[in-house]
């Protein structure tokens, strides 16, 4: 177990360096939609090219990061409840530091208490998704069934707080976002919970092209919310 764990600390670090790789053109103008916002936003042709600046790269690259960091750390939380390995209390307590990391990371831009309400719904998240995974641990259909529904009113609330937060992103667009990832996400509890390792390993690969598709497209609408900021 100590050996998958390292090779998955391995392929993270490859994955974040894959994913941040800034270059000199990026698509920042515009409303991004879950079809037009492909896994790697930056760079994109179908969309008005623009410099980007100093100041966006700084919030590109966080938010990019933050949010792969998340899928990770919530795979390695998933799997560490239903093995029952011993590092499940510690994995948990990671993930769930994660969502301080991404209000530390949006208050500048948003305002403290703006940031602390998202924040809560990206920890109520996290927290329900490690009760999934407990009940999917358990074989407790019931307790899955009522997690999962909990999940996505949970993705629809921060889809609303977002649109609300940042009007230049869509609702419909987010939903269908929040809705993919928890998809995914499920999809990957029940993997790992019926020892279909490979399966799951390529439903990661897709969690890592949605979180990074959706950290752009949020990176997008904070950028659009006061674009003289960011000169």
């Amino acid at each position: 177990m100590q050996r998958n764990i390292v090779l998955t600390l391995l392929i993270l670090s490859l994955l974040v360096l894959s994913t941040l790789e800034m270059p000199t053109l990026a698509a920042v103008g515009g409303n991004n939609t879950s079809e037009q916002l492909a896994p790697d936003l930056i760079g994109q042709t179908n969309q008005s090219d623009q410099i980007v600046t100093a100041k966006e790269e700084s919030l590109w690259m966080p938010m990019r990061t933050l949010w792969l960091e998340n899928a990770f750390w919530t795979r390695m939380t998933i799997a560490s409840i239903i093995q029952g390995c011993d590092n499940r209390a510690s994995v948990q307590s990671r993930l769930m530091r994660n969502y301080q990391d991404i209000e530390e990371t949006l208050r500048p831009y948003l305002g403290n208490e703006t940031a602390i309400k998202y924040g809560d719904l990206i920890e109520k998240n996290n927290q329900l998704t490690v009760d999934l995974a407990t009940a999917a641990g358990n074989k407790d259909q019931a307790a899955y069934g009522n997690t999962s529904k909990s999940l996505f009113e949970n993705a629809n609330s921060i889809a609303a707080f977002e649109n609300t937060t940042l009007t230049k992103l869509s609702i419909d667009d987010r939903l269908d976002m929040w809705h993919n990832y928890l998809n995914l996400t499920k999809n990957e509890t029940t993997q790992l919970a019926n020892k279909d390792y490979n399966a799951s390993i390529d439903t990661f690969d897709l969690l890592k092209e949605q979180t990074s598709m959706m950290a752009d497209s949020l990176t997008n609408g904070i950028i659009q919310k006061s674009p003289t900021g960011f000169q």
